[in-house]
């Protein structure tokens, strides 16, 4: 018991909040599963998630994780990325939306906010009546164009 309130205290309330609301238990495994996306890099798989849970409870398997991450992205707590056609990524949830920009090169991945599209959502939702969500862009980041420059 004294595990579970430890991890307990470790979820942000918000999140410990939401999964309570639902009526969902605040288990060891969730509260890892989200630690670690709140503390880890952006766009992290549910392999690396894995990876990263396992380093401070080995007996959870990838199967809790992909559970627990389709629970909190279905409470909205967690936004899933597709980047690819088999790339899936997690990361916690904005409250300011933000699309992707992907380097085919070197895989990295840079956050884009509505403001920097300029009118391309308006346009799009006049021009074509669709009101996107999330926008992934495939293209060369600076650094790999600037390599590939004479």
């Amino acid at each position: 018991m004294r595990e579970c309130n430890r991890f307990a205290i470790a979820m942000t309330h918000h999140a410990a909040q939401t999964l309570q609301d639902f009526g969902y238990r605040l288990t060891p495994q969730r509260t890892l599963v989200w630690d670690v996306l709140r503390r880890g890099t952006p766009h992290m798989s549910a392999e690396e998630v894995c990876g990263k849970v396992q380093e401070q409870f080995p007996h959870v398997n990838i199967s809790t994780v992909y559970r627990t991450l389709e629970l909190l992205v279905g409470l909205g707590l967690v936004r899933e990325t597709r980047l690819g056609p088999t790339q899936r990524y997690f990361e916690v949830e904005e409250e300011v939306p933000h699309h992707h920009l992907v380097c085919d090169q070197c895989g990295s991945v840079t956050h884009v906010h509505d403001e920097d599209l300029g009118g391309l959502n308006a346009a799009l939702s006049s021009e074509q009546g669709f009101v996107p969500r999330e926008l992934t862009v495939f293209g060369r980041c600076r650094d790999c164009r600037d390599r590939s420059e004479p």
